[in-house]
Order: C-alpha cells, then sequence, then structure tokens
C-alpha cells in the first residue's frame, strides 16, 4: 500500500492555467477541473473497478491535425469518468503525451496493482475465475467452448494498441486485446505475461 500522494497537472492547451488536477491517494482518487464549474469528481479506491486508454486521430477533410489521449475510468456503479487531453496541430503533444502515460503509470502503482495481486492469488490456489472475457482454469485459459488452452500452448504477442493470445500450435485460434476498447486489458496482459514465464521454465 502507498501512504504518500502523487499530484499531477495538466495545463490548459493555449495558456498556462492548469485545466485538470489528479490527486491520486492511497484511498481515494481525486479529479478536479479549476476552469470549470463542476465539483471534482472524488472516487473511493474500493470504487475503482477498471480502467482502458488509448489516442485517437482528429480527422479534417484532407489530413490528420490533432490527436486525442484518453484515460477512462469505470466504477462499480458503471459510472465511467473521462480523463481527455486534446493536441491541436501538435500544440503540447509532447507534453500531453508524457502526462498521459504519467497518469496511466499511477492508475496502476495506486490502484491496479492490487488488482493485478487479487487474480494473480486466485491463479495461485488454482481458482477458476474471468477476467476481461478470458477464463482462468487451473491447467490453461479459454475464451469459449472450443477455445480451451492448456499453459504450455498459449502464446503472447504484444502491440502497442493491443495483444494477442494465441495457440502456440494452431496460430489460427486466437484472441485479441484492446487497451482503448477492453476494460483492464492491461491487467489481463500483466497477469498472462507472468504466468506464461513462470510456465516456461516448466514445460
Amino acid at each position: 500500500m502507498n501512504n504518500d500522494t502523487c499530484l499531477i497537472e495538466v495545463p490548459a492547451l493555449l495558456n498556462r492555467k492548469t485545466s485538470k488536477i489528479l490527486t491520486f491517494k492511497t484511498e481515494s482518487l481525486i479529479i478536479e477541473k479549476p476552469m470549470g464549474l463542476k465539483s471534482p469528481d472524488f472516487i473511493p479506491a474500493e470504487a475503482i473497478t477498471g480502467f482502458r486508454y488509448g489516442v485517437s486521430w482528429i480527422r479534417g477533410y484532407a489530413f490528420t491535425f490533432g490527436r486525442q489521449y484518453f484515460i477512462e475510468i469505470q466504477t462499480d456503479q458503471q459510472k465511467v469518468i473521462s480523463i481527455k487531453l486534446g493536441s491541436y496541430y501538435g500544440i503540447r503533444k509532447n507534453l500531453y503525451n508524457q502526462l498521459w502515460s504519467d497518469i496511466i503509470h499511477q492508475l496502476w502503482r495506486y490502484y491496479f496493482v492490487n488488482q493485478y495481486n487479487y487474480y494473480y492469488d486466485l491463479y495461485k490456489i488454482n481458482q477458476t475465475f474471468e477476467l476481461c472475457g478470458i477464463y482462468f482454469h487451473p491447467n490453461g485459459i479459454g475464451w469459449d467452448a472450443l477455445n480451451i488452452l492448456q499453459w504450455g500452448e498459449v502464446g503472447i504477442s504484444n502491440y502497442y494498441n493491443y495483444f494477442m493470445i494465441y495457440n502456440r500450435k494452431n496460430k489460427k485460434q486466437y484472441k485479441s486485446r484492446s487497451f482503448a476498447k477492453d476494460w483492464n486489458a492491461v491487467v489481463l496482459q500483466a497477469i498472462l505475461k507472468e504466468i506464461v514465464e513462470e510456465k516456461k521454465v516448466l514445460f
């Protein structure tokens, strides 16, 4: 558990004012918008159940002129809170990319490493569970009745926006998960990578 507090300030696109302040604490996440009239979003840590993230392109008639970095946080009440950093014509592109990465890192550090540990512990005691549409069994994983892979058959290919789970013996048997579309895909990826590395020693 972390007893410290991490503060991330996001500057506005065209001036030096602060558009968002994110306060990460062990017990909560607070998202403020000093330039707006809306009260801050206060999210208890135990209510945070999922997140996903990505980059979408902003296109005009003939060319792309911007990008939007986004992070979505889901609560146990199915509420979705969005954090968006929009860069146009390259303005603040590098800064927003860094802040986006920093926010993802802190979400993992303060809240989702606990979720990772929870599911990893279930795996270690041979408990069956489901995460991000993938079903974990003591001997392997599956995503429908016809796709049950033994641990020695599980392969993973990692890419920037998504990753693939596939059968090493039959690569036509696969499933992809997107960090932008699938809740907690990054937690699933981390657990699978850890287990597959462990199993390499055994097989």
